[in-house]
């Protein structure tokens, strides 16, 4: 790819975001275990993935402080370590309060290494920060799919869930001792700024609002998309789970797409173009009344919300390039605050009328998120036509 390298700094960011996102799937993926052994009702189970939300969302409000503090190259390796100390306590913890506030760490770790790591990769990578954003979203979306292999393989093999996890931890400490003479440092404040406490532009909060948005939808669907698949044509439990193959395969294909497009459109550009996608898999999906028809719909569906996140992100931190950790920080603030209330939201409307009826909520979330989209591109086609930092070279925004 023209202009565009792969040095050592981005490819630490990329592995270590994998094992991130390895880590960030377990709460889910082994809350039936957990279930089995600690006897834990539906209800406390589900907690172990708002417990991991909300130490993210307490990571993305500190992230900025902290880097200030310890400088980003300790803060991405202390956050790491953090990380690996909440997944040994899942690990060891025999009890519900042990695991779960091990779980609170890990998001907590984890949050920090994802707001240090979109930081890094967007100082690092200045203009063509969206196509190295695009692709570490691509490496996190191969730790999600191979914590779910490796975990089928422990299965198989009789072996118990927690080797998966404490394998991995090899991961960050191999990635550290390689890289330990690597520098990861902060850009440098805009001149006459007070660091932190210089205010993002308005703008920041219109791109922070598609992050909710973009992340509600996401999580909404990742949780009820089987149930709502099995609801809808019929079939059972088993089934409905491995039509999601078709969701996840699509989210990992449009991502590895997106990644390829990114060199050459506008990150909100390829925003409109996912939104687009995911409304259209939706109404597939949702009107669906045979498995045939449903597949294709997820394909489609997974392949628009693939690239919601990173693209979304992306906008948000070209509107403040200069302030890159802040605006990680409160992206990743923003995104974990979405996690903790969508599948709620959605399963409270269910109880009240029903699952489809809920999951109206998707295409509500999808137009206020396509609104903000057109008051983002307003709000920057303004700054490039006063030739603002915001924008240094003139771009087209939207398909």
């Amino acid at each position: 790819m023209a202009g565009f390298s792969r040095d050592p700094l981005t490819w630490t960011a990329y592995v270590v975001l994998g094992w991130f996102a390895y880590l960030q799937a377990a709460p889910g993926l082994v809350v039936p275990h957990l279930r089995r052994e600690l006897e834990l009702s539906y209800g406390t189970g589900g907690l172990y993935v708002t417990a991991f939300a909300a130490g993210s969302t307490l990571a993305g409000v500190l992230s900025a402080r902290l880097e200030r503090g310890l400088g980003r190259g300790p803060l991405l390796w202390s956050s790491a370590a953090l990380m690996g100390a909440g997944a040994i306590g899942l690990t060891l913890g025999r009890t519900t309060g042990v695991t779960m506030g091990s779980v609170l760490v890990m998001g907590l770790g984890g949050g920090l290494v994802l707001a240090t790591i979109q930081a890094a990769l967007a100082d690092h990578h200045g203009e063509l920060r969206t196509v190295a954003l695009a692709e570490a979203n691509v490496a996190a979306s191969c730790g999600y799919l191979s914590l779910v292999g490796m975990l089928a393989l422990t299965s198989e093999l009789g072996a118990n869930w927690r080797a998966p996890l404490l394998a991995s931890l090899a991961v960050p400490a191999l990635t550290w001792w390689h890289g330990r003479k690597l520098s990861i440092a902060a850009s440098p404040p805009p001149r006459g700024s007070q660091g932190d406490r210089l205010r993002l532009p308005a703008s920041f909060w219109v791109a922070a609002a598609i992050v909710v948005c973009t992340t509600a939808v996401e999580w909404s669907v990742t949780a009820w998309g089987a149930t709502l698949v099995q609801e809808s044509t019929q079939v059972s439990a088993d089934t409905a789970i491995s039509l999601m193959a078709c969701y996840f395969g699509g989210f990992l294909a449009g991502r590895v797409l997106g990644s390829r497009l990114a060199a050459r459109h506008d990150p909100t550009r390829l925003l409109g173009w996912a939104l687009a996608a995911t409304a259209a898999g939706f109404a597939v999906v949702w009107l669906s009344v045979e498995p045939a028809q449903s597949a294709p719909g997820l394909a489609l569906l997974g392949m628009g919300i693939g690239n919601l996140f990173p693209m979304a992100v992306a906008a948000a931190v070209a509107v403040a390039p200069e302030q890159a950790g802040k605006v990680s920080g409160r992206v990743v603030a923003a995104s974990a605050g979405a996690v903790l209330f969508a599948p709620l939201t959605v399963g409270v409307l269910a109880d009240a009328t029903s699952l489809k009826s809920a999951l109206i909520l998707v295409p509500i979330l999808l137009v206020l998120s396509a609104a903000c989209l057109v008051a983002l591109h307003r709000s920057l086609a303004a700054h490039c036509r006063t030739s603002t930092p915001l924008c240094p070279t003139p771009k087209r925004f939207l398909p």
